[in-house]
């Protein structure tokens, strides 16, 4: 099993792993490195040859979608003091550099 393993998904890592009492949720480059990382965890709740009643709760997932910057709106010259850019657009935090709106994208090679 590679250690390559992330906190967070991605193109490169959509394999999901989720261990209530462990690691928390994982993520993985492949599903045979999240599925051999699944069995590492499950054993993990054999307790003195008694499973702990937690086992349940680990689950295994593909992510194929993530929340993404859409809509991306620039400054337009400087922003003056009425909070307003030289194209007459409201900023209302003065150091943005950009304003958007976010929606689920899949992930560029990663089939839903």
């Amino acid at each position: 099993m590679s250690n390559d393993i992330c906190c967070t998904p991605s193109a490169t890592h959509p394999y999901g792993l989720y261990d209530p009492e462990g690691s928390g949720i994982t993520f993985h480059k492949s599903a045979k490195e999240r599925d051999e990382a699944a069995e590492k965890t499950i054993k993990a709740y054999l307790d003195e040859g008694e499973w702990l009643e937690e086992v349940t709760s680990v689950f295994a997932f593909m992510v194929t979608h993530r929340a993404a910057e859409i809509d991306i709106v620039r400054p337009v010259g400087e922003i003056g003091e009425d909070g307003c850019d030289e194209a007459g657009e409201y900023w209302p935090n003065t150091d943005c550099e950009y304003k958007c709106n976010y929606a689920l994208k899949t992930f560029p090679g990663v089939e839903s």
